[in-house]
Protein backbone atom coordinates (compact mmCIF):
# COMPACT_ATOMS: atom_id res chain seq x y z
CA UNK A 1 0.00 0.00 0.00
CA UNK A 2 1.30 3.12 -1.00
CA UNK A 3 2.78 5.40 2.10
CA UNK A 4 3.07 9.43 1.48
CA UNK A 5 4.31 9.67 4.90
CA UNK A 6 7.89 10.64 4.04
CA UNK A 7 6.06 13.63 2.07
CA UNK A 8 6.84 16.98 3.50
CA UNK A 9 4.93 20.09 2.23
CA UNK A 10 7.03 23.22 2.48
CA UNK A 11 10.05 21.33 1.25
CA UNK A 12 8.26 20.28 -1.79
CA UNK A 13 7.40 23.14 -2.67
CA UNK A 14 10.70 25.04 -1.96
CA UNK A 15 12.10 22.93 -4.41
CA UNK A 16 9.19 22.70 -6.91
CA UNK A 17 8.29 26.66 -6.64
CA UNK A 18 6.31 26.41 -9.83
CA UNK A 19 3.55 24.13 -7.87
CA UNK A 20 2.65 27.42 -5.84
CA UNK A 21 1.40 29.23 -8.46
CA UNK A 22 -1.17 26.40 -9.19
CA UNK A 23 -2.14 26.34 -5.66
CA UNK A 24 -3.06 29.61 -5.45
CA UNK A 25 -5.47 29.70 -8.47
CA UNK A 26 -7.55 26.78 -7.01
CA UNK A 27 -5.91 24.30 -9.94
CA UNK A 28 -4.71 22.11 -7.08
CA UNK A 29 -5.45 22.02 -3.43
CA UNK A 30 -1.52 21.15 -2.51
CA UNK A 31 1.64 19.90 -3.59
CA UNK A 32 0.78 16.81 -2.19
CA UNK A 33 -2.27 16.56 -4.57
CA UNK A 34 0.09 18.00 -7.39
CA UNK A 35 2.72 15.21 -6.33
CA UNK A 36 0.29 12.35 -6.54
CA UNK A 37 -1.67 13.50 -9.47
CA UNK A 38 1.16 14.59 -11.64
CA UNK A 39 4.66 14.56 -9.86
CA UNK A 40 5.31 11.19 -9.03
CA UNK A 41 4.24 9.94 -12.73
CA UNK A 42 6.62 12.76 -13.64
CA UNK A 43 9.49 11.92 -11.88
CA UNK A 44 9.73 14.23 -9.24
CA UNK A 45 11.92 13.16 -6.60
CA UNK A 46 12.61 15.64 -3.98
CA UNK A 47 10.28 15.05 -1.54
CA UNK A 48 11.68 15.38 1.81
CA UNK A 49 15.18 16.28 3.33
CA UNK A 50 15.46 12.67 4.46
CA UNK A 51 15.17 11.18 0.61
CA UNK A 52 18.03 11.12 -2.00
CA UNK A 53 16.94 9.69 -5.24
CA UNK A 54 20.55 8.81 -6.31
CA UNK A 55 21.43 6.95 -2.46
CA UNK A 56 17.59 5.09 -2.32
CA UNK A 57 18.61 3.35 -5.87
CA UNK A 58 22.69 2.42 -4.71
CA UNK A 59 21.75 1.56 -1.59
CA UNK A 60 18.88 -0.79 -3.17
CA UNK A 61 20.50 -2.17 -6.67
CA UNK A 62 17.93 -4.55 -7.20
CA UNK A 63 15.48 -1.23 -7.90
CA UNK A 64 17.09 0.16 -10.74
CA UNK A 65 16.67 -2.12 -12.94
CA UNK A 66 12.79 -2.02 -12.42
CA UNK A 67 12.98 2.44 -13.07
CA UNK A 68 12.06 3.75 -16.54
CA UNK A 69 14.52 4.73 -18.36
CA UNK A 70 15.06 6.01 -22.08
CA UNK A 71 16.15 2.46 -22.52
CA UNK A 72 13.96 0.91 -20.68
CA UNK A 73 10.39 2.79 -21.32
CA UNK A 74 8.23 0.16 -20.10
CA UNK A 75 9.83 -0.29 -16.35
CA UNK A 76 7.19 0.01 -13.75
CA UNK A 77 8.16 2.55 -11.68
CA UNK A 78 9.27 6.15 -12.36
CA UNK A 79 11.40 6.47 -9.57
CA UNK A 80 13.10 4.88 -7.21
CA UNK A 81 11.08 7.06 -5.25
CA UNK A 82 8.32 5.96 -6.85
CA UNK A 83 8.61 1.94 -5.63
CA UNK A 84 9.72 3.77 -1.89
CA UNK A 85 6.68 5.41 -1.34
CA UNK A 86 4.68 2.22 -2.94
CA UNK A 87 7.06 -0.78 -1.18
CA UNK A 88 10.03 0.58 0.19
CA UNK A 89 8.41 2.18 3.13
CA UNK A 90 6.44 -0.42 4.33
CA UNK A 91 9.28 -3.00 3.67
CA UNK A 92 11.54 -0.79 6.10
CA UNK A 93 13.99 -0.39 3.65
CA UNK A 94 16.57 2.38 5.50
CA UNK A 95 19.14 3.25 3.08
CA UNK A 96 17.32 6.10 1.40
CA UNK A 97 19.48 9.43 2.22
CA UNK A 98 23.25 10.66 3.05
CA UNK A 99 21.08 12.70 5.95
CA UNK A 100 19.95 9.29 7.79
CA UNK A 101 21.76 6.17 9.37
CA UNK A 102 19.63 3.23 10.41
CA UNK A 103 21.96 1.81 12.75
CA UNK A 104 23.43 4.69 14.29
CA UNK A 105 19.52 5.70 14.84
CA UNK A 106 18.51 2.81 16.45
CA UNK A 107 21.74 2.67 18.27
CA UNK A 108 21.46 6.05 19.65
CA UNK A 109 17.78 5.57 20.93
CA UNK A 110 17.88 2.09 21.74
CA UNK A 111 14.40 2.09 23.53
CA UNK A 112 13.42 2.15 20.02
CA UNK A 113 14.67 -1.76 19.24
CA UNK A 114 11.91 -3.38 20.92
CA UNK A 115 9.12 -1.36 18.70
CA UNK A 116 10.85 -2.05 15.71
CA UNK A 117 10.93 -6.05 16.78
CA UNK A 118 7.46 -6.12 17.32
CA UNK A 119 6.52 -4.80 14.24
CA UNK A 120 5.07 -1.44 16.00
CA UNK A 121 7.56 0.19 13.34
CA UNK A 122 9.03 -1.22 10.50
CA UNK A 123 12.27 0.17 10.64
CA UNK A 124 13.96 3.35 12.93
CA UNK A 125 13.31 4.99 9.92
CA UNK A 126 9.48 4.80 10.27
CA UNK A 127 9.95 6.21 13.89
CA UNK A 128 12.12 8.94 12.57
CA UNK A 129 10.05 10.48 10.05
CA UNK A 130 6.49 10.01 11.94
CA UNK A 131 7.73 10.92 15.55
CA UNK A 132 11.59 11.74 15.84
CA UNK A 133 12.17 14.77 13.52
CA UNK A 134 9.35 16.60 15.70
CA UNK A 135 10.78 15.29 18.56
CA UNK A 136 14.40 16.92 17.88
CA UNK A 137 16.06 13.24 17.30
CA UNK A 138 19.32 13.43 14.53
CA UNK A 139 19.37 10.82 12.00
CA UNK A 140 23.11 10.66 12.07
CA UNK A 141 26.30 11.29 14.36
CA UNK A 142 27.03 14.55 13.05
CA UNK A 143 25.56 16.87 16.15
CA UNK A 144 22.67 18.62 14.52
CA UNK A 145 20.90 20.25 16.55
CA UNK A 146 24.11 22.07 18.16
CA UNK A 147 25.19 23.10 15.26
CA UNK A 148 21.90 25.00 14.19
CA UNK A 149 21.89 26.34 17.25
CA UNK A 150 25.71 27.73 17.14
CA UNK A 151 25.59 28.83 13.66
CA UNK A 152 22.28 31.09 13.16
CA UNK A 153 23.07 31.95 9.68
CA UNK A 154 22.35 28.41 8.32
CA UNK A 155 19.33 28.46 9.74
CA UNK A 156 17.04 30.23 7.27
CA UNK A 157 18.88 28.61 4.25
CA UNK A 158 18.01 24.89 6.31
CA UNK A 159 14.46 26.03 6.96
CA UNK A 160 13.61 27.72 3.74
CA UNK A 161 14.86 24.26 1.75
CA UNK A 162 18.03 25.62 -0.02
CA UNK A 163 19.94 23.25 2.94
CA UNK A 164 18.63 19.96 3.54
CA UNK A 165 20.11 20.22 6.88
CA UNK A 166 22.88 21.47 8.67
CA UNK A 167 25.05 18.30 8.38
CA UNK A 168 24.82 19.24 4.53
CA UNK A 169 26.17 22.69 5.09
CA UNK A 170 28.71 21.29 7.17
CA UNK A 171 30.00 18.67 4.84
CA UNK A 172 29.58 21.04 1.70
CA UNK A 173 30.99 24.23 3.32
CA UNK A 174 31.42 23.95 7.10
CA UNK A 175 34.18 21.65 7.45
CA UNK A 176 36.61 24.01 5.13
CA UNK A 177 35.42 27.25 7.47
CA UNK A 178 38.04 27.40 10.86
CA UNK A 179 35.38 29.45 12.05
CA UNK A 180 33.12 26.58 12.22
CA UNK A 181 32.58 24.02 14.90
CA UNK A 182 30.91 20.37 15.02
CA UNK A 183 30.41 17.71 17.05
CA UNK A 184 29.95 14.17 16.35
CA UNK A 185 28.68 12.09 18.85
CA UNK A 186 28.60 8.27 19.41
CA UNK A 187 25.89 5.54 20.68
CA UNK A 188 25.59 3.30 23.91
CA UNK A 189 27.60 0.34 21.81
CA UNK A 190 31.24 0.39 20.63
CA UNK A 191 31.91 3.02 17.95
CA UNK A 192 34.68 4.75 15.47
CA UNK A 193 33.94 8.62 15.11
CA UNK A 194 36.43 10.56 12.97
CA UNK A 195 36.85 14.48 13.25
CA UNK A 196 35.97 16.26 10.08
CA UNK A 197 36.71 19.98 9.43
CA UNK A 198 39.33 22.67 9.50
CA UNK A 199 38.00 24.31 13.25
CA UNK A 200 37.04 23.10 15.94
CA UNK A 201 35.57 19.31 16.26
CA UNK A 202 34.55 18.07 19.17
CA UNK A 203 34.68 13.80 19.39
CA UNK A 204 31.77 12.00 22.15
CA UNK A 205 32.57 8.26 21.87
CA UNK A 206 28.93 8.02 24.01
CA UNK A 207 25.27 8.14 22.81
CA UNK A 208 23.80 11.38 23.35
CA UNK A 209 20.45 13.34 23.33
CA UNK A 210 18.63 16.71 23.69
CA UNK A 211 16.44 17.75 26.29
CA UNK A 212 13.06 20.21 25.34
CA UNK A 213 15.11 22.90 25.89
CA UNK A 214 17.84 21.69 23.60
CA UNK A 215 20.78 20.62 26.07
CA UNK A 216 22.40 17.57 26.09
CA UNK A 217 21.60 14.51 28.19
CA UNK A 218 24.32 11.68 28.44
CA UNK A 219 22.60 8.44 27.87
CA UNK A 220 25.74 6.36 28.46
CA UNK A 221 28.75 6.72 29.93
CA UNK A 222 30.97 3.91 28.49
CA UNK A 223 31.60 1.92 31.16
CA UNK A 224 30.97 -1.25 28.52
CA UNK A 225 32.16 0.49 25.33
CA UNK A 226 35.30 0.44 23.22
CA UNK A 227 35.09 3.57 21.03
CA UNK A 228 37.78 4.63 18.82
CA UNK A 229 38.20 8.91 18.16
CA UNK A 230 39.99 9.82 15.24
CA UNK A 231 41.23 13.01 15.00
CA UNK A 232 40.94 14.96 11.66
CA UNK A 233 42.64 18.10 9.96
CA UNK A 234 41.32 20.60 12.93
CA UNK A 235 41.10 20.81 16.62
CA UNK A 236 40.11 18.00 17.88
CA UNK A 237 38.39 17.54 21.84
CA UNK A 238 38.58 14.17 22.42
CA UNK A 239 35.79 14.23 25.67
CA UNK A 240 36.28 11.64 28.62
CA UNK A 241 34.67 12.96 30.82
CA UNK A 242 31.10 15.20 30.78
CA UNK A 243 29.73 18.19 33.31
CA UNK A 244 26.69 17.82 35.23
CA UNK A 245 22.97 18.23 33.00
CA UNK A 246 19.94 17.98 34.57
CA UNK A 247 19.72 14.28 33.79
CA UNK A 248 22.47 13.90 35.91
CA UNK A 249 23.19 15.97 38.74
CA UNK A 250 27.14 15.80 38.89
CA UNK A 251 30.22 15.27 36.03
CA UNK A 252 31.16 12.00 35.04
CA UNK A 253 34.06 10.69 33.81
CA UNK A 254 33.11 8.19 31.03
CA UNK A 255 34.81 4.68 30.15
CA UNK A 256 35.45 4.39 33.87
CA UNK A 257 34.65 0.48 34.56
CA UNK A 258 35.72 -2.75 32.88
CA UNK A 259 35.55 -3.40 29.81
CA UNK A 260 34.86 0.51 29.39
CA UNK A 261 38.19 2.41 27.16
CA UNK A 262 38.20 4.87 24.69
CA UNK A 263 41.29 4.82 21.66
CA UNK A 264 42.18 7.97 20.14
CA UNK A 265 44.35 7.97 17.06
CA UNK A 266 45.92 10.84 15.04
CA UNK A 267 46.45 12.68 18.19
CA UNK A 268 48.08 16.18 16.90
CA UNK A 269 49.66 17.73 20.30
CA UNK A 270 50.19 21.18 19.00
CA UNK A 271 46.15 21.34 18.19
CA UNK A 272 44.13 18.83 19.93
CA UNK A 273 43.12 18.17 23.55
CA UNK A 274 41.62 15.91 26.15
CA UNK A 275 38.40 16.47 28.06
CA UNK A 276 38.12 15.25 31.32
CA UNK A 277 35.48 15.51 34.72
CA UNK A 278 36.75 16.07 38.14
CA UNK A 279 39.91 16.90 39.97
CA UNK A 280 42.94 16.75 37.57
CA UNK A 281 44.78 15.34 40.84
CA UNK A 282 43.02 12.41 40.60
CA UNK A 283 44.16 11.53 36.89
CA UNK A 284 47.50 9.74 35.51
CA UNK A 285 48.64 9.31 32.65
CA UNK A 286 51.87 6.56 32.15
CA UNK A 287 53.53 6.60 29.14
CA UNK A 288 55.09 3.58 27.21
CA UNK A 289 56.15 2.01 23.95
CA UNK A 290 53.90 3.47 21.51
CA UNK A 291 51.15 4.51 23.59
CA UNK A 292 49.54 6.56 26.21
CA UNK A 293 47.47 5.86 29.08
CA UNK A 294 44.96 8.03 30.69
CA UNK A 295 44.12 6.23 34.35
CA UNK A 296 40.66 7.38 35.87
CA UNK A 297 40.73 8.15 39.58
CA UNK A 298 40.03 4.49 40.47
CA UNK A 299 43.37 3.92 38.80
CA UNK A 300 41.49 2.33 35.84
CA UNK A 301 42.47 2.61 32.28
CA UNK A 302 39.91 4.73 30.29
CA UNK A 303 41.84 5.78 27.39
CA UNK A 304 44.51 5.10 25.25
CA UNK A 305 46.59 7.41 22.96
CA UNK A 306 48.15 5.28 20.08
CA UNK A 307 51.38 6.68 19.07
CA UNK A 308 51.64 8.99 21.94
CA UNK A 309 54.24 6.92 24.15
CA UNK A 310 56.54 10.00 24.55
CA UNK A 311 53.84 12.28 25.80
CA UNK A 312 53.65 14.22 28.79
CA UNK A 313 51.14 16.80 30.46
CA UNK A 314 51.86 19.92 29.41
CA UNK A 315 48.89 22.46 30.54
CA UNK A 316 45.65 21.51 32.10
CA UNK A 317 42.60 24.42 31.49
CA UNK A 318 39.39 24.49 33.57
CA UNK A 319 36.25 24.87 32.28
CA UNK A 320 34.42 26.14 35.41
CA UNK A 321 31.98 22.92 34.96
CA UNK A 322 33.82 20.58 36.89
CA UNK A 323 35.51 19.59 33.78
CA UNK A 324 38.91 20.27 32.16
CA UNK A 325 40.68 20.19 29.19
CA UNK A 326 43.88 18.38 29.21
CA UNK A 327 47.03 19.67 26.83
CA UNK A 328 49.83 16.82 26.16
CA UNK A 329 53.35 18.18 24.54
Amino acid sequence: MASYAIFDEKYYLAQYPWVKPAIDAGVIKSGLEHFQKFGEAGGLTKVSRYFDEATYLAGNPDIAALVRTSNNPNAPFATGLDHFIQYGYEEGRTRVSLEYDETFYLANNSELRSFVQNGTFKSGYQHFIQFGIKDGRFGTSFFEPEYLRNNPDIVPLVNSGALKTGREHYFNFGKNEPNRSATFVGTSGNDILTGVGVGNTELIGVEVGIDPQGNRQYESFGSDESDVLIGGPGKDTFVLGVPATSGTPTSRSLYAGIPGIVTIRNFDKDNDKIQLAGSPATYRTSGGGNELLILSPGSETIGRIEGGGDLVVSTIQQNGNDTFYLFLK
